[in-house]
């Protein structure tokens, strides 16, 4: 979506939920002078925070690019930034020390952990205790249960406006010392994500905009991206709807 697109998105959401929802807007680019001016936009729009993720070119980073990609664009920043770590190839920047560096600016107040990683989990961990307003949170959907172990303050899922019920109840089921119960419910979640993506993840993202649509959250399939979706993949997608209605329809989880 171009800027002007974007903005209007976020005018149009504070004006219809106010206070209740907080924005956090993407603001990730090609380079820090367009990270920079995409947050300048989107303040202005009144996005409550922005998050700023690798560049889609970061296997041809180099440690210098990175660092200037993210620490200029933080500084720009006026509202609190959150950054979002995705493991990179080896080799590329950033890498866990450099994550580590950034999850302990003075700017960043939240960080998505996407990387499924032990070692990157013991580094947040370090962090957050040296900055314990530092929020961290899981992106990975199929183990929420370990990084709350680890000490994370929660889950920020790109699937959680389906399987957030289902991740209630393991967390609600954690917190009371259930493990097998805890576990039932992440493999639940896990085993319909599956039906979503399917196990090749070539339905990733068709089979969840699909799901929304049959849910009535979405109007449209429509998306940029060609992921395929065929009569089987639907069939497959509506009857995992069908067995977990209960808790991933709007207002029943």
């Amino acid at each position: 979506m171009p800027n002007g697109q974007r903005a209007e998105l976020v005018r149009s959401v504070k004006r219809l939920a106010g206070p209740r929802m907080h924005i956090a807007a993407q603001v990730s680019d090609t380079s820090a002078a367009r990270v920079r001016e995409n947050i300048l936009c989107l303040q202005d729009a009144g996005a409550d925070s922005v998050v700023i993720a690798p560049p889609w070119i970061t296997r041809f980073c180099t440690i210098d690019f990175a660092r200037r990609y993210f620490l200029q664009s933080i500084e720009a920043a006026t509202v609190p930034v959150g950054i979002y770590v995705l493991r990179q190839p080896d080799g590329s920047a950033p890498d866990l020390a450099m994550w580590k560096e950034l999850a302990g600016h003075p700017r960043v107040r939240f960080v998505k952990d996407s990387s499924a990683s032990s070692d990157y989990m013991h580094s947040f961990g370090e962090v957050k205790r040296k900055r314990p307003d530092l929020l961290v949170e899981t992106g990975y959907e199929f183990d929420v249960l370990t990084a709350i172990d680890a000490g994370y303050d929660g889950a920020l899922l790109g699937t959680g406006i389906l399987i957030g019920g289902m991740i209630r109840h393991a967390l609600d089921a954690l917190a009371t010392g259930d493990h097998a119960a805890a576990n039932a419910w992440q493999e639940r979640s896990n085993e319909f994500l599956w039906d979503l993506f399917s196990r090749d993840t070539s339905t990733w993202l068709s089979g969840l905009k699909y799901a929304l649509v049959r849910l009535g959250i979405f109007r449209t399939e429509f998306m940029h991206m060609s992921y395929p979706l065929t009569i089987a993949d639907r069939a497959r997608i509506d009857a995992a709807i069908e067995r977990e209605r209960e808790f991933i329809e709007p207002g029943k989880a």
